[in-house]
């Protein structure tokens, strides 16, 4: 619980961060943002066109035919003829004519005013092509203040509906063409570009709002035309423009009135035709009969390259020519009015949904996991952007997802580390380096769950605890002695593989072969059990000298079948055994006093031994709760020095005994006691003299 609601405040945070970045980033991360929906447009690769948009090229060949540009106003004059007699549908001029033709022969007129009326005006000859062709000019607004007065005249009406406050581009100048050829236009209309920060075209304004008056790109007006309607609606609200409607169309736009173009493909991706070719007449007439035609130039000397997601060099005109096919398809791409509702959105969904799945994921899987997500996230955002038009910010999920994957890792890594310390710390004091490791490691193992298990049960306890406790007198030095005790009785468990149950009072409880198998485990019960014996001697000097009281401890050892596992209430658990065979080992160690024995195991102990042991037979008792008796025997330490002798004359004083040859038994416990003076001796004396009235 605690770890959850660490992690839950840390991915909070996390999360109100990048809002934070978010909502004040500077421009320098939209261009990066730009850049990554660039990567988007690479793997889509190409698209098909409508094949109804033809761009006829000013190119090398053109200029090296016809001489460098500008050419003579009558030579574009002829190219007009040349389109208008091949039945263009509509030509776009990407060119502003801002001065009179300079090669014009009526120039000479100043000179020679007796030619006046001899000379050609060029100017004239285009403005006439212009007035029987289909053209609709270009010209450019500035966000300068210029000279010009003049507003540019386009035959129809534009309406704005739901915006309280103007948030369309408001250029202060305007570079028109002279008033003779402006005058002769069908239509014109403005071809501005608007690179972002890295110089890369990715939208294009279709209006702009000059002295109070809405006014089209060339694109848009092309496309209006085509329409055949003169009345535009600019529909939008608070928060600026959000669509162009008119005729069959609905154009998404940015706030600002701007198209974010789905460009087709590389450069020269749509028909192109050398404007050569068509002077020449080198062309096809099909190709250019009910065409949009877009007059602009690909020529590297007159600077009119631009770079786009696909292309870092492609003709200026082209990208007109990409927006018209867009408006024709209708597969636009747009940002939603509430943008950042949505990218707040995602990026506190990556952030939490992420931190999540990687708080649960064992460490090996994080890495491919990691990889498919990552994999998921572009799929969704190129889905977003291809299937449904919609342009999200992708840079801050991605980097959210990415500092989320590092965090989540890393503050599973910091939690877990204090976690296995406190393991650590805990299962020190419970069971052997051995075991703890193997745990640490081998978590996914099923060690704790409950199952039936043969297990060696260890209880010890020291005698006449309340006599001790009654002579130190104060507790907090009772719980000092206590430790002084506990500690290298403990160390000697786990020293032997052992794993702590409990402390009951001045009981321990312990057992062997669980959660882990432990080889030969009766034996280092019995091991352990001689060793806390032999310590005691060291133990007793230190306790002595410090609470003035000496520790005698009785150890009641059994072998059997056991339930084992992780037992408890819901919210405190511990890893356990229970069963008659854990009653069957405490109930032994409780005859130790009765006994004067300092280690009793039962017989399925003694039995399962592999090692040497001194040892000797006790009794038989009826255990609580068992209907079958239990044989228990003595393991005798080595401080003990009983010799062979006394061991001999014992085991045939109980072999006599439990035949019923009372007498003989008695005589020999009695030489016993004599000799060696055992409580264990005068237990049988007593004995036979309760169960035979024999007076000693």
């Amino acid at each position: 619980m605690k770890s959850f609601l660490i992690k839950f405040l840390f991915t909070l945070l996390i999360a109100i961060a990048f809002s934070w970045a978010y909502l004040f980033m500077p421009q320098t991360f939209f261009s990066l943002d730009n850049r990554l929906r660039d990567f988007l447009f690479t793997i889509r690769g190409e698209l098909p066109t409508t094949q109804k948009i033809v761009i006829v090229d000013i190119d090398e060949k053109s200029l090296k035919k016809y001489g460098q540009w500008p050419w003579p106003r009558d030579l574009l004059a002829k190219l007009m003829y040349k389109l208008s007699d091949a039945g263009a549908g509509v030509v776009g001029l990407d060119i502003v004519f801002a001065e009179e033709d300079r090669s014009s022969p009526h120039l000479f007129s100043k000179k020679f005013p007796e030619l006046k009326d001899k000379l050609a005006n060029y100017d004239e000859v285009f403005a006439q092509a212009l007035l029987n062709t289909p053209v609709v000019g270009g010209y450019i607004f500035t966000f300068a203040k210029t000279d010009q007065e003049n507003s540019p005249m386009i035959p129809a009406i534009f309406i704005e509906k739901g915006m309280p406050q103007n948030h369309i581009l408001v250029p202060k100048g305007v570079v028109l063409n002279i008033p003779l050829l402006q005058d002769s236009f069908y239509s014109s209309g403005f071809f501005n570009n608007t690179p972002d920060v890295g110089g890369m075209i990715r939208n294009i304004p279709l209006i702009m709002k000059y002295d109070d008056v809405i006014y089209p790109s060339l694109v848009l007006e092309m496309i209006r035309i085509y329409s055949g309607v003169s009345k535009v609606e600019v529909h939008g609200d608070e928060a600026g423009v959000r669509n162009i409607i008119f005729a069959d169309f609905n154009i998404p736009t940015d706030n600002v009135g701007r198209l974010l173009v789905n460009f087709r493909g590389k450069g020269r991706h749509f028909k192109y035709i050398s404007a050569y070719d068509i002077l020449s007449g080198n062309f096809k007439v099909e190709d250019v009969t009910n065409k949009f035609i877009l007059v602009g130039t690909s020529a590297v000397g007159l600077f009119d390259l631009r770079s786009i997601p696909f292309d870092n060099a492609i003709a200026g005109v082209e990208v007109h020519a990409n927006a018209i096919d867009n408006i024709l398809v209708g597969d636009f791409l747009y940002k939603p009015g509430d943008m950042v509702v949505y990218d707040l959105i995602s990026i506190w969904s990556i952030i939490f949904l992420f931190m999540i799945l990687f708080s649960f994921l064992k460490s090996w899987m994080t890495l491919p996991l990691a990889i498919v997500c990552l994999y998921g996230i572009f799929e969704l955002f190129y889905m977003l952007l291809f299937e449904y038009g919609v342009v999200l910010n992708l840079l801050f999920p991605l980097f959210a997802y990415f500092i989320t994957l590092v965090l989540s890792v890393g503050l599973d890594y910091v939690i877990s580390s204090r976690q296995k310390e406190e393991v650590k710390r805990v299962l020190g004091k419970k069971v052997s380096p051995a075991v703890m490791d193997y745990l640490l490691k081998n978590t996914q193992d099923d060690l704790v769950a409950s199952k039936e298990v043969e297990v060696t049960i260890f209880f010890s306890d020291i005698r006449s605890f309340t006599t001790i406790s009654e002579t130190i007198g104060s507790p907090d030095k009772v719980i000092h002695m206590l430790n002084d005790y506990m500690t290298p009785m403990v160390d000697s468990i786990i020293k032997h593989k052992g794993t702590i149950d409990k402390f009951i009072g001045d009981a321990i409880m312990a057992y062997w072969n669980a959660p882990l198998k432990v080889k030969n485990h009766v034996d280092m019960a019995v091991q352990s059990a001689i060793e806390q014996i032999e310590k005691l001697k060291d133990i007793n000097l230190i306790v002595n000298k410090k609470y003035n009281v000496n520790i005698a401890i009785g150890i009641g050892i059994h072998t059997g079948i056991v339930t084992a596992g992780e037992m408890g209430s819901e919210g405190r658990s511990d890893y356990t055994i229970i069963g008659d065979n854990v009653n069957i080992a405490s109930r032994i160690e409780g005859l130790t006093k009765q006994y004067g024995a300092e280690i009793l195991i039962s017989r399925t102990s003694l039995e399962a031994l592999k090692g040497e042991y001194t040892y000797r037979p006790i009794d038989i008792v009826k255990v609580k709760g068992k209907s079958k008796a239990v044989e228990i025997f003595e393991i005798i330490a080595p401080h003990r020095n009983i010799n062979d002798l006394e061991l001999s004359l014992y085991n045939d004083a109980i072999s006599l005994f439990r035949r019923g040859a009372f007498e003989e038994s008695q005589g020999m416990f009695e030489d016993l006691e004599k000799q060696f003076s055992s409580l264990l001796y005068k237990y049988y004396l007593k004995r036979i003299k309760v169960d035979t009235n024999i007076s000693t």
